[in-house]
């Protein structure tokens, strides 16, 4: 399936909400920079790092990620978490999403 299929389309709407939050947005952009995806550790690691969420405490990061930020985003067809490794990634890395990903990092790296 590619990302031109009209089951994968995403509208505007859809992709400017995925991306209105900074914790999804972060998750979204190391997502993004991996080629095979990134176990969850990994990626909690790296967003308290980055400083992308507005989570400083791990805790409360991770409990937002499990509960809330993984699930809103592997609704959408360009997230998998395979639970058992505990691995995420892009289904298609150069889906329709990429260039509203660029454009909101580039918005973030200018503030």
């Amino acid at each position: 399936m590619s990302a031109n299929d009209p089951e994968r389309s995403l509208s505007p709407s859809t992709v400017f909400e995925l991306l209105a939050d900074p914790s999804r947005r972060g998750v979204l952009y190391a997502l993004s920079e991996s080629d095979d995806g990134i176990r969850y550790e990994r990626l909690v690691d790296g967003l308290l790092r980055r400083e992308i969420t507005p989570f400083d405490d791990r805790r409360r990061l991770r409990l937002e990620l499990h509960h809330t930020v993984i699930p809103r985003l592997t609704a959408s067809p360009f997230v998998q978490y395979d639970r058992r490794t505990r691995r995420l990634r892009l289904t298609d890395p150069q889906s329709e999403l990429e260039p509203y990903l660029e454009f909101a990092r580039s918005m973030d790296r200018s503030r």
